[in-house]
C-alpha cells in the first residue's frame, strides 16, 4: 500500500451499494481492462461527471404535439436504435433516439438529405405517421406575400369583416 498515488493525495473514502448481479458484471468489466476496485470506481465516477456536466448533449423523447426545431447535425446508429441530432443553440445538442424497425425510425432513416438545414420534427398521435417533418428552408404562410396587390387586400379585409358586421 505505501507508495499508492491516492493514498498521498488528500481524498474521502465511500462506501457504494450495488446489487450482487450487477457487482459480478462490474467486477468482470474491471477484470477485463485491468484497473483496480478504487481506480474502477474513479474512472467510472469521471466519465459520468464529464458527461453529465460538460456534455452538450441531451436526450428528449417528444411526446405527442411537442416539436423539436433546429439543424440537422448528424444521424447516429447502433444496433438498436437510430438517433437524429439535432442543434438548438450553439450549446445545446437534442438527441432524439428511435429503435430501430419503428416507424419513427424509419422516418429519421430518411433525414440523410436534410443535414445540415434547419429542420422541425413534430411528434403527433397518429400511429401511421408518429412525426411530421418540415425543413424551414420551406416557405409558409407567414413568409408569402399573399396580398401584394392592394384589391386583394381591400377584398381580404372586407370579408374578414363582414361576419363582425352581422
Amino acid at each position: 500500500m505505501k507508495g499508492d498515488k491516492h493514498l498521498e493525495e488528500n481524498g474521502v473514502r465511500r462506501v457504494v451499494w450495488v446489487p450482487q448481479k450487477l457487482d459480478h458484471e462490474i467486477e468482470n468489466l474491471r477484470q477485463k481492462i485491468g484497473y483496480t476496485r478504487s481506480g474502477f470506481y474513479r474512472y467510472a465516477i469521471t466519465r459520468l461527471m464529464e458527461q453529465t456536466l460538460l456534455s452538450k448533449r441531451k436526450e428528449v423523447k417528444l411526446q405527442p404535439w411537442e416539436e423539436i426545431v433546429g439543424t440537422l447535425k448528424t444521424l447516429e446508429t447502433d444496433n438498436e436504435t437510430i438517433t437524429a441530432i439535432i442543434a438548438c443553440t450553439q450549446n445545446l445538442e437534442i438527441a432524439l433516439p428511435y429503435s430501430k424497425n419503428t416507424t419513427e425510425a424509419n422516418t429519421i432513416q430518411n433525414l440523410n438529405k436534410h443535414l445540415g438545414q434547419k429542420i422541425a420534427i413534430l411528434k403527433t398521435d397518429n400511429p401511421k405517421q408518429p412525426l411530421t417533418i418540415r425543413t424551414l428552408t420551406e416557405t409558409t404562410a407567414t413568409h408569402r406575400k399573399f396580398y401584394q396587390n392592394p384589391w386583394l387586400r381591400l377584398r381580404a379585409l372586407f370579408v374578414s369583416c363582414i361576419p363582425d358586421l352581422l
